[in-house]
């Protein structure tokens, strides 16, 4: 059953309609969720554009290359130079992930 049984019907002008739209699509709310954001003061944030989702993803591939590597470490019980190499080159690589991204959004 839902919990929201109540409607609330309200009127718009031209400008404020066009700002709900707006608000609409940055934030891939509907407009009955940006309203009870509204109510509630909670912070609207913008949807993730799709370069974001794609590094997000990209990231826990290697944050979980990272993990095996580890538990092979915590298993064998020592890190060779090779596990510490690998694990430097799995960092190098989010770093530069991460400053490619950031020039996107200067």
């Amino acid at each position: 059953m839902r919990e929201r049984r109540l409607h609330l019907h309200i009127m718009l002008n031209e400008e404020e309609s066009k700002a709900l739209s707006m608000l609409r699509e940055k934030s891939g709310l509907s407009s009955s969720a940006l309203f009870r954001k509204f109510l509630l003061n909670e912070h609207i944030r913008e949807r993730p554009n799709a370069d974001f989702k794609k590094l997000t993803d990209e990231v826990n591939d290697i944050g979980v290359n990272f993990n095996q590597l580890v538990h092979v470490v915590n298993t064998v019980g020592y890190a060779s130079p090779e596990d510490l190499k690998q694990a430097q080159l799995y960092f190098d690589r989010i770093i530069r992930k991460l400053r490619s991204w950031e020039k996107t959004w200067r």
